[in-house]
């Protein structure tokens, strides 16, 4: 069987995942360019059930480990009007023991790491790039004044991707006026398996578990309001939205803000190159929906590349074939997700008459709930 040399730009965590899960296939040499990341202390990732397999497939990742905890009931609080509405998704609705699986990105990172340099199937190179020469039979990357030749790259190098830019790749990228901060909270009750989610207006306030008494946060607004709740004030403001749920709450001193913004490609490809993960797509951090469509990317490249063992790889029959299967599934989640976070930020008639009848239909629908949870777990119909 020939033998061929795909290039993974970016070792962050979709670049690792994506360098692990392509190494299982018996043809295929793998370099994984970049320096391996630093995240956050308080930043965790929700891994849809339907996407752990994925994980477990590559690293040693159990879901009983206390660590991780799982997302078994999610709580939305509609607060953008005088009259509070509340609606409660449980995944026994789906038959299912949780929704997802929650574990901070420092601990999922190490065990990606740890893997990596355990693979004898992947060559890990500690740099970023130069360059990218792309030509009809081969990628050509220079690194520090070296080269090495691939039939494929997979770009995962983020929202700001060399790869994209090298490639002329246009992108419509929408920087909103919101700001996200991540922090840590403790709390004196347990907090259940349940996520909430609180929207008001202008403003989503959203806690995921992560050990028994604690909860990461992810906090949205604009960023004079961001700024002006430091300290106490900050406390006091979870406390004023999550107390009736987590109990007391203490905040973590610190935090980390970053900006809020949407970026989608026109196209998921280009001669000899595909995009992956936020190369390709970044969508606001609602639903658990961002990092879990990168997997579904990782997913579709690695069946391609088993299904065609015989054809190249980066010939324009998987290239293009990538591109038709991933782009239905991302032009919907990235509309969608898009089309809710406006209308918490832009707050004006219309948009509450249309999320006033959402949220009385979902309230009383168990077919259209249904529906909804299929869609958001990304469940094949029955």
């Amino acid at each position: 069987m020939k033998q061929y040399k795909v290039a993974i730009v970016g070792s962050g965590i979709i670049g690792m995942t994506c360098a692990l899960y392509l190494s299982k296939l018996n043809n295929i040499q793998i370099t994984l360019y970049g320096k391996f990341p630093k995240h956050s202390a308080y930043k965790t990732t929700a891994i849809l059930k339907t996407s752990i397999n994925l994980f477990k497939s590559i690293i040693n990742i159990n879901e009983d480990d206390e660590n991780i905890q799982k997302l078994k009931k999610f709580k939305i609080i509609d607060q953008l009007r005088s009259q509070e509405k509340i609606l409660d998704f449980d995944c026994s609705e789906l038959e299912m023991d949780c929704f997802a699986y929650n574990i901070k990105d420092t601990l999922l990172s190490d065990k990606l790491i740890s893997q990596i340099k355990k693979s004898k199937k992947i060559i890990h190179i500690d740099e970023f790039i130069n360059s990218i020469n792309n030509n009809l039979q081969e990628v050509i990357i220079d690194y520090k004044g070296k080269k090495n030749h691939h039939d494929l790259v997979i770009a995962a190098d983020g929202r700001n991707s060399i790869v994209r830019a090298i490639n002329l790749i246009s992108v419509e990228r929408l920087k909103y006026q919101e700001n996200i901060l991540i922090t840590e909270i403790e709390h004196s009750k347990h907090h259940e398996n349940t996520s909430y989610e609180i929207h008001r207006n202008g403003s989503l306030l959203t806690s995921v578990p992560t050990s028994d008494n604690t909860s990461a946060i992810v906090y949205i607004d604009n960023p004079e309001n961001i700024k002006k709740k430091t300290g106490r004030i900050l406390s006091d403001y979870f406390n004023e939205l999550l107390g009736s749920y987590l109990g007391k709450i203490e905040t973590n001193r610190t935090h980390n803000i970053f900006t809020s913004e949407t970026l989608r490609v026109n196209k998921l490809y280009t001669n000899r190159c595909i995009l992956i993960g936020e190369s390709a797509h970044v969508i606001p951090p609602i639903g658990a929906q961002g990092l879990n469509l990168g997997l579904r990317d990782i997913e579709v490249i690695y069946n391609l590349l088993n299904s065609y063992q015989n054809i190249d790889p980066g010939s324009k029959i998987i290239t293009s074939k990538y591109n038709h299967l991933r782009w239905s599934d991302i032009y919907k989640r990235y509309k969608s997700v898009n089309l809710l976070y406006q209308s918490m930020m832009n707050y004006n008639f219309k948009n509450f008459i249309i999320r006033n009848i959402g949220m009385i239909t979902l309230q009383k629908s168990k077919t259209i709930r249904n529906i909804l949870l299929q869609e958001g777990m990304v469940l094949k119909k029955k």
